[in-house]
């Protein structure tokens, strides 16, 4: 794996938060307003922006660790769960439980170990 590049890094994780927001929104957004639901035609018009949202957020954090598409991964997935967790608590206010506190560490801990840990590739 080539160096990582930190400016990517920073907007490969922005994009991929504005894109898990979305995601979340046309997700969940039916539990909140049940008109809403898998028959509401803005569901289908938001899809194509929102994959085009991803696909660039994949590109950068792909960009940002060197090449690693397990690295960009890894990096969408944490991000995804983390803003999950904050727009449960906006918008359902749902229990914040000890064992979502600690997957949510483990979320952190995976960024960590993809942003700081360092390959010996010899």
């Amino acid at each position: 794996m080539k160096d990582l590049n930190w400016y990517y890094i920073l907007l490969g994780a922005a994009v991929t938060v504005v894109a898990q927001v979305g995601a979340w929104f046309q997700h969940n957004l039916q539990f909140k307003y049940p008109k809403y639901d898998e028959s509401w035609w803005g569901m289908y018009v938001i899809s194509v922006p929102l994959t085009y949202v991803f696909i660039l957020a994949t590109k950068y954090n792909v960009w940002g660790y060197g090449g690693s598409i397990w690295g960009a991964r890894f990096v969408g997935f944490a991000i995804g769960m983390i803003v999950y967790a904050i727009m449960i608590q906006l918008f359902f206010g749902e229990k914040f439980t000890t064992k979502i506190a600690v997957q949510l560490i483990l979320c952190f801990v995976i960024l960590g170990v993809q942003s700081f840990w360092k390959e010996n590739n010899s």
